[in-house]
């Protein structure tokens, strides 16, 4: 990890962006600030990625006397510490967040940040989760090793958050269907037919974006929809998996047969989001690069 420069620009970003330990240490500008999950029937509070690692949230998940999991995001205070460590580093920071549409994360962070007044603070809103923030904080990350200014890169950002797209399937609407993603009718729907929803993000919310009646054809649809989107464009992707690994290789296939890519990082959805999809939630996304 390199030894930050005082005077430069460092980040901040919420545990939902699923960025692994090796792409962390390689960046060396980044703090995350973990979201917390607990099960209903267990008297224990984890940190997302700290306490509570991917693998033993999902055999947690298998086990129903422990109840279902939930999610909270973190406080004022813990957005305080974390800018207050940065700062010891850096000169300003940028801080990227998922959609206050999702949780109260973001406004926990605004006013951590007003608890700040004299500090260079950028907050920005992606829109988005999971590996897809994560690309939007890598690109950030590399830019500000490079120099570049914070309102430079928030330029950069929402031009990449415009042309995004994002697209995932749920093995089961089980998890969905508890955290309100779902309606019963769609969940019953979708159980008894075996049909494969496919789902995106609109506006910092996820919305249906269409059904297939296998994983396969779902697979094909996304790289197709990247393929009608991007043409030969150089893009960077993601493809993001929750237990799923060879799933998410054959996604992998996909997009790379079809589309220009540049950069794919393959990652495995942390326990926030694992908390709303289960096992079995394989999606990619994608964006142009300059």
């Amino acid at each position: 990890m390199e030894t930050p420069l005082k005077g430069g620009l460092g980040l901040v970003v919420d545990s939902v962006a699923d960025l692994s330990e090796s792409i962390l240490k390689e960046l060396g500008n980044i703090k995350i600030v973990p979201f917390h999950i607990y099960f209903q029937k267990e008297n224990i509070t984890y940190d997302d990625g700290v306490t509570l690692s991917y693998h033993d949230f999902y055999k947690k998940l298998e086990q129903p006397e422990l109840g279902l999991p939930k999610t909270q995001g973190p406080n004022t205070a813990e957005y305080l510490a974390a800018y207050e460590e940065m700062l010891k580093k850096y000169d300003s920071l940028l801080s990227l967040h998922m959609s206050p549409k999702m949780s109260v994360a973001f406004n926990s962070a605004k006013l951590a940040r007003e608890m700040l007044p004299n500090a260079d603070i950028t907050q920005w809103d992606s829109g988005r989760v999971s590996m897809v923030l994560g690309l939007y904080a890598i690109q950030a990350a590399r830019r500000a090793k490079e120099g570049m200014s914070a309102a430079r890169i928030v330029e950069k950002l929402d031009k990449f958050k415009q042309e995004t797209v994002q697209l995932f399937v749920a093995d089961t609407l089980k998890y969905l269907r508890q955290s309100g993603r779902v309606n019963q009718v769609a969940y019953l729907i979708g159980q008894a037919l075996h049909i494969k929803p496919i789902f995106t993000f609109k506006d910092g919310m996820g919305e249906p974006a269409g059904r297939e009646l296998s994983q396969e054809r779902a697979f094909l649809r996304i790289a197709k929809t990247m393929a009608e989107k991007f043409g030969q464009r150089p893009i960077v992707a993601t493809v993001v998996h929750s237990m799923a690994p060879a799933q998410a290789e054959l996604l992998k296939q996909r997009i790379t047969n079809n589309t220009n890519v540049q950069e794919l990082i393959v990652a495995e959805m942390g326990p926030t989001l694992g908390a709303h999809g289960g096992a079995g939630v394989v999606g990619a996304a994608a964006f142009p690069v300059d």
